[in-house]
C-alpha cells in the first residue's frame, strides 16, 4: 500500500490510522493476492510503528481469494492486534475470517478477539468499550 501522511492506498482500498491505535481499512472488490501481501505488510508496519493495535476491516463490499486467505493465515500474527473488528461481513465471509483466525491458534500465536459488526460506528463503539475494559484490567 502506498503510504501517505497517515493514510494508505492499494488499488480501490483504503487505510487510514484513528489516534491513538486504531487502523480502519475498507475493501472494495475482489482482494488480489497481490493486495494481500501489500496489506499485510501494512499490517506489520503498523504494528512496529504503534505496537499492538485495533484493526477495523470494513470488508462488506470485498471478496479474498483463496490464495490471499492462505497468505493471510500464513504471514499475518496475532500478536499485532488487540482485536480485529469485521464490518459488513456475510456469512461467507465470517467462515473465512475465522479459518484464518483459526488457523492463526494453530501456529501457536498468541489469540486476539474477533468481533463482527454490521457499520463502522458499532465497531468503533466496540473499540471504546473495549478500551475502557482493558484500562479497568490494569488501572
Amino acid at each position: 500500500m502506498k503510504q501517505q501522511p497517515r493514510e494508505w492506498t492499494c488499488g480501490a482500498h483504503r487505510a487510514h490510522i484513528e489516534e491513538p491505535n486504531t487502523l480502519v481499512a475498507v475493501f472494495t472488490g475482489l482482494i488480489s493476492l497481490d493486495e494481500v501481501k501489500q496489506t499485510v505488510t501494512l499490517y506489520e508496519d503498523t504494528y512496529k510503528q504503534k505496537g499492538q493495535y485495533y484493526l477495523i476491516a470494513d470488508i462488506g463490499r470485498s471478496s479474498l481469494e483463496a490464495a490471499g486467505r492462505r497468505y493471510m493465515s500464513e504471514k499475518a500474527s496475532s500478536d499485532w492486534y488487540h482485536a480485529i473488528i469485521y464490518v459488513g461481513a456475510d456469512i461467507v465471509m465470517q467462515t473465512f475470517v475465522k479459518a484464518i483466525a483459526l488457523a492463526l491458534l494453530f501456529t501457536g500465536k498468541s489469540t486476539f478477539e474477533t468481533v463482527f459488526v454490521k457499520t463502522p460506528e458499532e465497531a468503533r463503539a466496540w473499540v471504546a468499550q473495549h478500551r475502557v475494559r482493558a484500562r479497568g484490567k490494569t488501572g
